[in-house]
């Protein structure tokens, strides 16, 4: 015996109990009628002949209204118990409501029932299904349903939706206005009821009935209809649910499915628990495989023994954690091959709390394919370019030797010119040869001991004629602070920093260049006090050919990769540089530097940006983080 047929079993043991204690209680009260008129009798103002004739015909009375009472009650309950069983029973939601229709029309004398449901989108009533008592002429009802639309309160249904309230019509007559009433008078019905359809206090629907002979409003039948309809609605708003979280889940399942790039869900302790096709396909194994594994294992266990990855790896030090962690690495397969991604790792927090995260990564093999071939492109083509443009810019140069004497005034404004434009081109080439030198690897760094103060020193005279050219003066910071670099290309990123200074600062204006030390390095500050830089761009201008405004390269000089440049510098030395606004005006840009560089190849994981520095001071501290005497700012006429 299944589930439904044991609920059907036990709702029929609990009616017939229920009609056994009815007829008790009936016996009962009408016992305790007759008891009580007998003992009254002898009061009333009647002949002590009738006297029995009044206390049987007042006890058949009471009977028969208490007999009506309970039967409304009973066919209540029963009606109830029916639509458990039906909402129990049945899987389909549009099976269980054409049911319930049914035992509605047939526990109450309705003909015909009809549900209407709610179009949130287009604010309308939708006809959906219905139910007709065989040969009462309710057929001939439903194709003039199918396919109707309500969307204003004149027709019965449209009414009780707008309000939100059963509506009863004894007489459908008495709805001249109703093209509904008037067209289910000429089918035959004369009585019709509306009940809205609701949970909480929406309205989800509509259920319309109709009968072919004169029904007046019933208090008990409608009570017994509303509760009906609320449990339906109920039904209903558990399927709509059920279908929109259907519907979410099949919409998910298609992006992840049709996404290039590999996504693995991990659980809190880095193992897969879902892994959409991409990732099974670039891992070369079968999605269901790679369920229950550890992600770490997965991408790197494969590795051979010259290239497993050290306990600081990246990847497994960022997994259970609740920070977002992103960046390239390789991964290598289950038969030994590998490959480059670019990789994110997304935590999900549940109320705040690490939970799980979300894995995704791509495979960059083709651009870094790309990128291989315009570098190389770049640099040949650079090369190429140097030398004719050396020997133009030599001749350029013993041209503009002898402007005064033999050439007129525009012949030597175009020499002038040409001249400033082929000192830029070979600024541009030697920048590009420049960086790709830095980025090929192919000339790493030298480190040696190197004082800082000294570095500075030496940018600021290099730029010095600059700098009074356009009214400007520095201003530094003489603290004393040892670190291992490369001095030659220390001097050029603090160069780059000063001439970007020099060029957006208003005449008559000060360059601070400051010194921080902090027990792990040294921060170096340049602040100006010109326009500033945007704050969507504080990033964007360390890129390649990256400038704040498209008409600074005319207007300002430059080629737009002295800042590209600058970061690969530092990043070579294990460092950091980046970019701040002001809080009144300028910019200011800083350089952290470790007092010991990490070499290229094994860079420290996650390097914190130094806190605020704040406005500039006179005091700073020492290497060994030994207090220092306070020192005076140098000024650099």
């Amino acid at each position: 015996m299944d589930q439904s047929q044991t609920m059907g079993t036990s709702s029929g043991a609990q009616l017939e109990t229920r009609r056994l204690l009815h007829l008790i209680l009936l016996f009962l009260v009408g016992l305790a009628w007759a008891i009580v008129l007998r003992l009254w009798a002898p009061h009333l103002a009647v002949d002590p002949r009738f006297n029995s004739l009044l206390i049987f015909v007042a006890g058949a009375a009471a009977a028969v209204l208490v007999l009506r009472l309970m039967a409304q009650r009973e066919r209540r309950v029963a009606l109830q118990l029916v639509v458990s069983e039906i909402v129990g029973e049945s899987s389909s939601p549009e099976i269980a409501t054409m049911r319930i229709l049914e035992a509605l029309c047939v526990s109450q004398g309705w003909d015909a029932a009809l549900r209407w449901e709610v179009n949130e989108e287009k604010n309308r009533l939708e006809f959906c299904s219905g139910w007709g008592a065989p040969g009462r002429h309710a057929d001939t009802i439903f194709p003039e349903s199918i396919g109707l639309t309500l969307t204003d309160a004149v027709d019965l249904p449209g009414k009780v939706w707008q309000d939100g309230r059963p509506v009863w019509v004894t007489d459908l007559t008495s709805l001249p206005h109703s093209p509904r009433a008037q067209a289910a008078g000429r089918h035959g019905m004369v009585s019709a009821c509306a009940i809205p359809v609701r949970v909480g206090n929406k309205v989800l629907g509509v259920l319309e009935f109709y009968c072919h002979f004169c029904l007046r409003e019933n208090r008990e039948a409608m009570a017994a209809v509303e509760t009906v309809a609320s449990s339906l609605g109920q039904m209903l708003a558990r399927s709509q649910e059920r279908d929109r979280s259907e519907k979410l889940y099949r919409q998910q399942q298609i992006l992840l499915d049709s996404v290039a790039d590999g996504i693995c869900g991990l659980d809190s302790h880095g193992l897969v628990s879902f892994a959409n096709p991409a990732a099974a396909r670039l891992l070369g194994a079968s999605a269901p495989s790679l369920i229950g594994k550890p992600v770490h294992a997965l991408l790197h266990g494969s590795a051979p023994s010259n290239a497993q990855c050290a306990e600081n790896c990246a990847l497994r030090c960022a997994i259970g954690r609740p920070e977002a962690n992103s960046g390239e690495d390789t991964i290598f397969r289950g038969d030994g091959s590998s490959f480059p991604v670019e990789y994110a790792l997304t935590p999900i927090l549940d109320q705040e709390r690490f939970s799980a995260s979300v894995l995704s990564f791509r495979d960059i093999s083709h651009r870094n394919a790309l990128d291989r071939l315009k570098n190389e492109f770049i640099s040949t083509v650079s090369h190429e370019l140097r030398t004719p443009l050396t020997s133009i810019r030599g001749a350029l140069g013993l041209l503009s030797l002898d402007i005064q004497s033999r050439m007129s005034e525009k012949t030597a404004n175009l020499l002038r010119i040409a001249l400033a434009n082929s000192d830029r081109l070979m600024s541009l080439i030697n920048d590009i040869l420049d960086l790709e030198r830095l980025q090929s690897g192919l000339e790493p760094l030298t480190f040696q001991p190197v004082q800082l103060a000294e570095i500075v020193r030496q940018a600021i005279d290099g730029m010095r004629p600059v700098a009074d050219a356009a009214g400007v003066q520095f201003i530094h910071d003489p603290t004393e602070v040892e670190i291992a670099a490369n001095p030659g290309r220390l001097v050029q990123v603090l160069t780059n920093l000063l001439s970007n200074a020099v060029k957006f600062s208003p005449p008559n204006s000060t360059i601070f260049i400051m010194l921080r030390p902090d027990s792990n390095g040294v921060t170096l500050s340049v602040t100006d006090h010109g326009r500033g830089i945007p704050a969507d761009k504080l990033e964007s201008i360390f890129g390649r050919f990256q400038q704040v405004d498209a008409s600074d390269s005319r207007q300002k000089g430059g080629t737009g990769l002295g800042l590209a440049i600058c970061r690969n510098i530092v990043e070579q030395h294990a460092g950091r540089i980046w970019a701040e606004r002001n809080s009144v005006r300028g910019s200011t840009f800083r350089v952290f530097l470790p007092y010991h560089p990490v070499p290229l190849e094994t860079p420290p994981n996650n390097w914190e940006k130094p806190a605020n520095q704040g406005e500039l001071v006179a005091a700073c501290a020492g290497p060994d983080s030994r207090p220092q005497p306070k020192q005076a700012w140098d000024l650099v006429n």
